[in-house]
């Protein structure tokens, strides 16, 4: 089957692609997805009700890529999120806009979002052909061919092969997070072997974060609205610095603090966290020096109060310093600095970070010096492109993702058909 454009993966960036694809163009568009089901990522973000994008200027998207966002700012500028927001409405997706700035369809429910996409693309007369994981990349004479195992309908030889031709060859693989839904990154292996494109490696991205000894499982579920974080590696030396919402799990520090600071996090790292910012030890210890005179009240009820923090976390920090029976008027010097400590610069060892089948995204992918943003097109071979996360681009959490997924796929669309 010869076509004039091939899209590897019905994912998030695939599937902006199809619909907004020219009625024009779609029929000579087919998707290749690998699993029997399509958007199944789509499905699971903002746990189920699918954060589309944020609000705000796009100029202030970048720095939420890390060290890459410098790189998409025309890809980001040309497709925005004021017009990602247009374009979802035109398909019947109403949004609206919470306190923190996160965009979400007004029914919050991510099913609404893919089932627009995927009737737009059928209106477009995009083909989506499931079941049909690649295995082979090859050049030929004015385009590509891509072979697929093929177990569906139609399908007669043996080995369940089919191969398709095409001009134009856009890779929407995805990475390697949630390996369940097809996204395991095997397409990255492939390309490398049969193009020779340049991958870097991978590794979990908005991933849980891991600690020894973690002490808070049995206050699962508390959080904290602006705590601090200080990165170090294994030599004291600082990585980063950060602040932001960070969640208490059963097993590991998470929220957007975290999540969106876990690429700069590996094994043998230290964690620094201040769970009353923007105070300071000094800080912390000049309100409890200034209260202490002559106060009856428990050191808990006071940093409870003094703080708003949660009466079980205080117990249970200022019970790993021995100071949970403790009234204020009768902690020592020495005691109090302890507790300032504990509560603004209380030190973790970290273990490792969530695996790919928690982490929300992926960082590595193809490497981004091969690629020309403006086109989102391989430098070395005219027609071939890549979007969303198959390349080296990860977000933080809060809709950005998805925000690339569009501005990427769009930007292609504008290559091949304007």
């Amino acid at each position: 089957m010869n076509k004039k454009t091939i899209v590897v993966g019905a994912g998030a960036s695939g599937l902006f692609f199809g619909a907004a694809a020219p009625a024009s163009a779609g029929g000579d568009i087919l998707i290749l997805e690998k699993t029997d089901k399509i958007g199944t990522k789509l499905l699971m973000s903002g746990s189920g009700q699918c954060n589309l994008t944020h609000a705000g200027s796009i100029k202030e998207f970048l720095s939420c890529y890390g060290e890459s966002g410098s790189r998409i700012r025309k890809c980001l500028y040309r497709h925005n999120n004021l017009e990602y927001i247009r374009f979802m409405e035109s398909l019947g997706v109403k949004t609206a806009e919470r306190e923190d700035g996160k965009v979400f369809p007004v029914s919050m429910d991510s099913r609404d979002v893919r089932q627009a996409l995927l009737a737009a693309a059928s209106g477009n007369s995009v083909t989506i052909m499931k079941n049909s994981p690649v295995k082979a990349f090859k050049t030929i004479p004015k385009g590509f061919e891509v072979t697929v195992s093929s177990k569906g309908p139609g399908v007669s030889d043996a080995a369940g092969e089919r191969t398709f031709t095409c001009r134009n060859l856009v890779i929407a693989a995805g990475g390697a997070s949630y390996p369940s839904t097809g996204s395991d990154g095997s397409v990255l292996q492939i390309l490398r072997r049969d193009l020779g494109i340049a991958v870097t490696d991978l590794r979990p991205a908005l991933a849980p974060v891991y600690v020894q000894d973690y002490p808070f499982a049995e206050l699962s579920g508390i959080s904290f609205k602006n705590a601090g974080l200080r990165i170090s590696d294994s030599q004291g030396k600082k990585i980063r610095e950060a602040s932001g919402d960070l969640l208490l799990t059963h097993r590991s520090f998470s929220g957007p603090l975290m999540l969106n600071n876990s690429r700069y996090i590996n094994a043998g790292f230290r964690v620094e966290i201040n769970f009353v910012f923007p105070y300071t030890v000094s800080s912390v210890l000049s309100r409890i020096k200034g209260a202490c005179g002559g106060n009856n009240k428990s050191a808990v009820s006071f940093f409870a109060e003094e703080f708003g923090l949660p009466k079980r976390f205080v117990s249970l920090i200022l019970g790993s310093c021995g100071l949970s029976e403790k009234k204020l008027s009768s902690m020592t010097g020495c005691e109090m600095e302890t507790a300032a400590r504990a509560f603004a610069a209380a030190v973790f060892s970290v273990s490792g970070t969530g695996s790919f089948r928690e982490a929300m995204a992926t960082k590595g992918g193809v490497a981004l010096d091969g690629v020309d943003f403006s086109f989102m097109e391989s430098k070395t071979q005219k027609g071939l492109y890549f979007i969303g996360e198959v390349l080296d681009i990860d977000g933080n959490t809060g809709g950005y993702n998805l925000q690339f997924a569009y501005s990427s796929a769009r930007t292609c669309l504008d290559a091949i058909y304007t």
